[in-house]
């Protein structure tokens, strides 16, 4: 592990927040995140960004950032493990009480400090946590049909549910826009089995759940827009590295998994497109793709969706075998 910091205190000074940041090949966007949070509102803050073995610019641009001294800032490297190790690596030299999870490609608002900040100060229980509001982002991107889709079904994020008045629970631990407890972080660290961005935070949310009855707070006036432009075949290889990982998930906590409510049928039909993925899920995917630059929605969406999550669940159970 490497550190490089800037406008740091001596150990043991606390801020209010620490923003913990995990970064991977993103330099570019990276650079906006944290001009973000220059504008603040409230600004008593310190920032922990761990760079989990990006191979792009990131390192110089972060040396370069730095040198302007516009946030307290300090910048870690480690070897690729993914964004649970980074998280605990920067929560780990955390100097707040509170810190605040965002990804490196996250735009924050200007009152996103002060209204996580306010929600802490009326729980101060352990178990409350502040979930913050995140969307796509209009600039930086297109945002396709696809994404407004994504968005709007439920299918990488449910916030819709929650402005219709649906209560927070451990589904919903984004760690995109997330604030906890520093105390509670540290004592129920990420699971670093999950070496990917796929459902690392979802464990955790869970997992405190389950342990100490968590407590989510939605705030939609904290409020973060998203720079992620994706696609459908994308969307695909994230559906099946949440498949993979969701295995490990059931098998941590087998008494989450609720029975399908799928009919034999499509579990059937599914079952046969996985052990014959050559023959058929790749050219219904590739049909799928073509359709969805036209079509968005479509029927086909969802299911091509679950196939391939059931094809990296099968590919997670086969590598254990």
């Amino acid at each position: 592990m490497s550190q490089l910091s800037t406008g740091v205190p001596e150990t043991g000074t606390r801020y209010p927040i620490s923003f913990i940041i995990p970064t991977f090949n993103r330099s570019a966007v990276l650079m906006e995140c944290l001009k973000k949070l220059e504008d603040q509102t409230f600004a008593d803050f310190e920032v922990i960004v761990v760079d989990d073995g990006s191979t792009d610019s990131t390192q110089a641009e972060m040396e370069r950032y730095m040198l302007q001294d516009p946030l307290r800032i300090r910048y870690y490297r480690q070897q690729n493990s993914g964004p649970a190790r980074a998280r605990n690596l920067g929560v780990a030299q955390a100097l707040a009480p509170i810190c605040i999870l965002i990804g490196d490609d996250i735009m924050v608002s200007p009152d996103f400090t002060a209204v996580h900040l306010r929600f802490h100060a009326e729980n101060p229980d352990v178990r409350f946590v502040g979930l913050g509001l995140t969307r796509w982002s209009e600039s930086g991107q297109k945002v396709t049909p696809l994404m407004r889709w994504l968005d709007e079904s439920g299918v990488q994020f449910a916030y819709n549910d929650l402005l219709q008045g649906h209560k927070p629970n451990w589904k919903h631990f984004y760690t995109s826009n997330l604030s906890l407890k520093t105390e509670l972080l540290r004592q129920n660290p990420f699971d670093e089995r999950f070496n990917k961005a796929m459902m690392e935070d979802i464990e955790l949310g869970y997992r405190l759940e389950a342990q100490h009855k968590l407590e989510v707070g939605f705030l939609p006036e904290a409020y973060a827009e998203h720079i992620h432009p994706t696609d459908f075949r994308k969307t695909c290889r994230r559906a099946y590295g949440v498949g993979h990982a969701s295995l490990l998930f059931e098998r941590l906590w087998p008494e989450s998994v609720q029975a399908s409510s799928h009919n034999l049928f499509y579990r059937t039909t599914r079952e046969v497109l996985c052990r014959n993925s050559w023959l058929f899920l790749r050219p219904i995917t590739w049909f799928a793709d073509v359709i969805t630059s036209v079509w968005c929605p479509n029927p086909l969406l969802k299911p091509i969706l679950a196939y391939h999550s059931a094809l990296g669940r099968r590919s997670a159970d086969s590598s254990r075998t």
